[in-house]
């Protein structure tokens, strides 16, 4: 497996493993509606505006030069944060049939290494509520609760997400 900096030609890799594991990741806790709408198309041009607007720096696990999972981190998008030493992961997908074997670990790891490398002193990522699977890999991680919470609306669905820091 090798984990690199990703390039704006990985868009359309990375929005077919962004469509997928959310169909299986957040079935039974994001509407099944909006699940099945989710369109590789639509979230490809969302990637490519993303590597346009240089505003993340993302990276992508491969295997046998297939993509099969990512990590993003930039500067913390919340109202509280320090931009300047608050970095956050903004995404981080493994495609299902690569679960459980490393690559969500390395590509944290290599997200991690990357906020160390920029100064961030403190790391932090929004997870469903109701996402035990996510809460414990992220625990593992090191990162721990804040105690800070938000809704995530989608379509005119509230979810509620959770906050999880990690300073270094």
């Amino acid at each position: 497996m090798l984990i690199r900096l990703a390039i704006p030609g990985d868009a359309a890799a990375i929005a077919r493993v962004h469509v997928e594991t959310w169909r299986i990741a957040y079935r039974g806790q994001v509407p099944e509606v909006y699940l099945a709408g989710l369109d590789i198309g639509r979230r490809t041009a969302i990637w490519t505006e993303i590597f346009r607007e240089n505003k993340s720096t993302t990276f992508v696990a491969e295997i046998e030069n297939e993509v099969i999972g990512f990590c993003s981190l930039m500067p913390s998008r919340d109202p509280d944060a320090d931009k300047k030493d608050i970095g956050e992961i903004a995404a981080l997908y493994v495609s299902p049939r690569h679960w459980r074997k490393g690559a969500g670990r390395r590509l944290c790891e290599r997200a991690l290494a990357e906020a160390r490398k920029s100064s961030y002193a403190t790391v932090t990522l929004w997870v469903l509520k109701t996402n035990a699977p996510a809460q414990q890999f992220y625990e593992q991680l090191g990162f721990v609760l804040d105690g800070v919470k938000k809704i995530l609306e989608l379509d005119g669905h509230d979810l509620p997400e959770v906050r999880y820091r990690r300073t270094d």
